[in-house]
């Protein structure tokens, strides 16, 4: 099978193909023909190790639209779904499984935080999926399954589990002057209520080290905390005046700042087809470059074996989705959900008025030009921009 699969691979991915249905432009007429002959070449030698994982799928649908995918769960009467999908529609769901069954349902939990929801079906139970608890390695190959046996998308692990939750990152509360020039990072301002507060640490001191590693910037400070969580320890060697000492500081987490993503990211996000509405912010994550529409989301995904390792979790833009593995998910179902008539649905990102801008900083920081409430503001829409046109290169030398 993996033999069989792999060179057809390699030839839909040099046309940029995920599925029959994908628009290619500028292909002759007998190229695209090819293309589609490949594809369906495709579908049909991976059927098969989508064939279990395909009795556990579901489609979520409300009247004639289809909401999302669906995984069954737990004794055959619960389905996992993408919450911010089917939540404007909550209260007119059914769930069509393999073989065409259709069944009622209803919202019976919600896993806010995931954007996730628990759908309580009526009827006779369908197939759960069983989870396999082993993490799929680096380039490993994915793909998701539809009920009926096809693929909805395929690809490969491109980044390892994370956490793209902004405010479980360490943070340790200094504000660094960006035209400091000597060595060390010089402190412009402490964040109120942060570890660096507490340690004692004032504007003019200058960090020096953090452990052993010596500091040159505020890039380098950055970077030392990379790996470090909220609760950690660090040693700061610091300059206070003339006195030089080491201070101990507890990291905090990151503060919940405004995300307002400028036009052109959101465009370039948009490039290679619709995305979906809540598409970051999940503690455990693997990423991949499999291109799931927003309304196939929520159902398993399965390595080369057949095994299904998660489920997808949001389309993020033409080179990223995301999957929550397996063994986060039977941990995230250990808990109860939700009240759904309580829970919410996060508001999809919009750009930030000019005036907002200048009102957005966190409470006392003055909103002047190299401020770290402007450069918090922007640093993660720079961080992204940066990593979808390094992926976009990546992808056109590929070619």
């Amino acid at each position: 099978m993996k033999n069989t699969i792999l060179p057809i691979l390699g030839v839909l991915w040099f046309h940029g193909v995920a599925t029959a249905e994908d628009d290619i432009p500028l292909l002759r007429p007998e190229e695209q023909q090819a293309v589609e002959a490949q594809t369906d070449e495709f579908n049909n030698a991976i059927q098969p190790i989508l064939t279990e994982a395909a009795k556990s799928t579901v489609r979520v649908w409300s009247g004639k639209r289809r909401l999302a995918y669906g995984t069954v769960i737990g004794d055959g009467n619960r389905v996992l779904t993408k919450w911010s999908e089917v939540a404007p529609r909550a209260g007119n769901i059914r769930i069509e499984g393999a073989g065409g069954v259709v069944l009622a349902a209803r919202v019976a939990g919600v896993y806010e935080d995931e954007d996730l929801a628990v759908l309580q079906t009526s009827g006779s139970p369908l197939i759960p999926a069983r989870w396999s608890m082993e993490s799929p390695p680096l380039g490993a190959f994915l793909a998701a399954a539809q009920p009926d046996g096809r693929p909805a998308a395929f690809g490969v692990v491109s980044v390892l589990e994370r956490n793209l939750r902004e405010t479980d990152s360490a943070f340790l509360g200094v504000i660094g002057t960006l035209d400091f020039e000597g060595p060390g990072v010089k402190i412009e301002k402490v964040a109120e209520g942060s570890g660096a507060v507490a340690a004692g640490l004032k504007a003019g001191d200058i960090i020096l080290k953090v452990g052993e590693r010596p500091i040159s910037g505020v890039l380098e400070l950055k970077n030392s905390l990379v790996g470090l969580e909220p609760g950690n320890s660090v040693t700061l060697g610091v300059r206070s005046g003339t006195a030089v000492k080491n201070v101990d500081v507890l990291l905090g987490n990151r503060p919940e700042l405004p995300n307002f993503p400028g036009d052109r990211l959101r465009q370039m996000e948009r490039m290679g087809g619709p995305i979906s509405r809540v598409r970051d912010s999940f503690t455990r994550v693997i990423q991949t470059d499999m291109r799931p529409r927003p309304d196939q989301i929520g159902g398993p995904v399965v390595d080369l074996k057949g095994r299904v390792v998660g489920i997808t979790m949001a389309r993020a833009d033409r080179t990223r989705s995301f999957v929550m593995p397996a063994a986060a998910i039977v941990k995230l179902l250990e808990a109860e959900p939700q009240d759904p008539a309580l829970a919410k649905v996060r508001t999809p990102e919009e750009p930030m008025p000019m005036a907002v801008r200048r009102m957005a900083a966190p409470q006392g920081a003055p909103p002047q030009a190299g401020s770290e409430d402007r450069l918090r503001r922007h640093l993660g829409e720079m961080q992204r921009l940066m990593d979808f046109m390094r992926e976009e290169m990546e992808n056109l030398g590929s070619d």
